[in-house]
């Protein structure tokens, strides 16, 4: 993530895999499926600093403050910091969608939705900066993350931990030649080329599986005030549901429930619901604007 901090496109990302993403039923057989407000939140927190963090950019590139914030260290501690932040709500959101069974349909038109949309960045930045072209930025990150965190939702629940472990320790073991954008995305490669927006997936997917490791302890958590219901579910076996699963799904109502009560809160819900739409229209807008107050002002 070499020059994540300098990119007016850096340092984004998706509502990935949201708690009420399609089941791919035919809608007679389909259910309504509840948000999760607390993650719309995060996520809305999220976006917000994103556009903070770009229009701080903007402003720095266009000359209407001095100082820069790809020129400072605090940049780049800031612009990991979000990309690490939607990482870690992949694993959470995937969890919540696919915690009943993998709902391929679903999981693969969201795919495929992100795929494009990474590849139409792609196709941007060449024209609007074909030194810094964005090979492998955030939405492509999360494209490669989704599929390689999705089987450890169902996994054991000591199995994302480790991957995680394993995720973080590669770089660190493992070393391919060149900076050729056909191996350096992996996170492996000794070198980069510049690029406007980069986030390899290694180790940075150590944060996808560690999002699925903790919505899932979470979700056992929030269940442990119901061992009376998981101890007499677990005793009759009725419907063949044991005990842990009682207490699991108790767990789920109890957060799932949350809503916020104040009106920023419920703005920044609102945000996180839009996230995909807000990442890709923000910083037209943004640079857009500030381009024709600077013009004004010169």
């Amino acid at each position: 993530m070499t020059r994540a901090a300098q990119a007016p496109v850096s340092s984004t990302g998706p509502d990935h895999a949201p708690a009420d993403a399609g089941s791919g039923l035919p809608d007679s057989d389909r259910s309504p499926r509840p948000r999760w407000a607390v993650v719309d939140v995060l996520r809305g927190v999220a976006i917000v600093a994103v556009v903070a963090f770009h229009t701080t950019w903007d402003l720095g590139d266009l000359g209407l403050i001095s100082w820069r914030i790809s020129a400072h260290w605090s940049g780049k501690v800031i612009a990991h910091a979000i990309a690490g932040t939607f990482l870690v709500l992949v694993g959470v959101s995937l969890v919540l969608a696919h915690r009943r069974g993998i709902r391929w349909a679903a999981f693969w038109r969201r795919e495929l939705k992100l795929v494009a949309l990474a590849l139409l960045i792609t196709g941007v930045s060449l024209v609007y900066q074909p030194r810094e072209v964005v090979t492998f930025g955030i939405l492509h990150s999360i494209a490669v993350a989704s599929v390689l965190v999705l089987p450890s939702v169902r996994a054991h629940r000591a199995v994302p931990w480790a991957l995680a472990v394993v995720a973080l320790a590669l770089p660190w073991l493992v070393h391919l030649p060149g900076r050729s954008p056909w191996v350096s995305w992996t996170g492996l490669a000794d070198g980069t080329q510049p690029a406007l927006d980069w986030q390899p997936v290694l180790p940075w997917l150590a944060l996808a599986f560690a999002g699925v490791g903790m919505m899932r302890w979470l979700l056992d958590a929030a269940g442990n005030g119901h061992e009376e219901v998981a101890t007499v579910a677990g005793g009759s076996g009725l419907s063949g549901v044991s005990g842990e699963e009682v207490a699991t799904e108790a767990g789920w109502s109890r957060m799932r429930a949350w809503r916020p009560a104040s009106a920023p809160v419920r703005s920044l819900a609102a945000a996180g619901r839009h996230t995909l739409a807000i990442y890709l229209v923000h910083q037209p807008v943004v640079y857009g604007a500030l381009w024709l107050i600077n013009e004004f002002r010169t």
